[in-house]
């Protein structure tokens, strides 16, 4: 038997210890964080469209491969990437379905690229998705590893689970915040092969008119 003057005299270090556990640590702060300051923006966005500039660095090329067009969001899950000019192309993502297909041809194009098959590129395209989709952050995390990086600016990283299919082509998703509105800035997509698409977005204009999205999306017939 455990002598009561025992017992007391440990009492308060178990209070602390449990208290301790309860504690969130440093990592899971910063999470929620992030996490906070990004919903502040997503949770009101009933529609964005968004300039977008696109960096694509690759062993292959001596300079990036850069385009411009145009970002597109419809809630609850419809995203659009759409490059200027007829001869650029068009990424389609709808819920689980993914398409690309070029800008003239328009999205009943036969020979567009169904890719919602791929498990890297669902993965990849519900991140992008719900990186603009009103939420929490639950779905946003779900199926990866979120971290916060070091250094300066408010960034959050996602990485696919250990072992996985996806972890072999993508490395990681990283989303630049902005630190006061807490809209997405950039997107870096860091491959496993070690090529890097950065994703700039400037001018964003958040629920628009529903005419106007609907304008845009009369685009992609073609």
């Amino acid at each position: 038997m455990i002598p009561r003057r025992t017992l007391l005299l440990a009492m308060p270090a178990l209070v602390l210890s449990r208290r301790a556990a309860a504690e969130p640590s440093p990592e899971e702060r910063k999470l929620a964080n992030r996490l906070e300051l990004w919903s502040n923006y997503s949770r009101r966005t009933q529609n964005l469209m968004a300039r977008l500039g696109t960096s694509r660095e690759t062993s292959l090329l001596e300079e990036p491969l850069m385009s411009t067009g145009t970002l597109v969001f419809r809630a609850p899950d419809l995203l659009v990437l759409r490059e200027d000019g007829r001869q650029g192309a068009t990424t389609l993502i709808e819920a689980s379905a993914i398409r690309i297909f070029l800008n003239a041809a328009g999205r009943r194009d036969p020979a567009a690229i169904d890719a919602d098959r791929r498990p890297a590129a669902r993965w990849l395209a519900q991140r992008l998705l719900r990186l603009f989709a009103p939420g929490d952050g639950t779905e946003l995390l779900e199926d990866t590893r979120p971290h916060v990086p070091k250094g300066r600016g408010y960034r959050l990283e996602l990485l696919p689970p250990r072992g996985s299919a996806t972890r072999r082509q993508i490395r990681s998703v990283t989303a630049h915040l902005d630190p006061v509105a807490g809209s997405v800035s950039q997107i870096v997509i860091a491959e496993a092969q070690g090529d890097r698409v950065t994703m700039s977005l400037s001018d964003h204009r958040q629920n628009l008119p529903d005419e106007d999205i609907a304008a845009f999306l009369q685009q992609l017939d073609g």
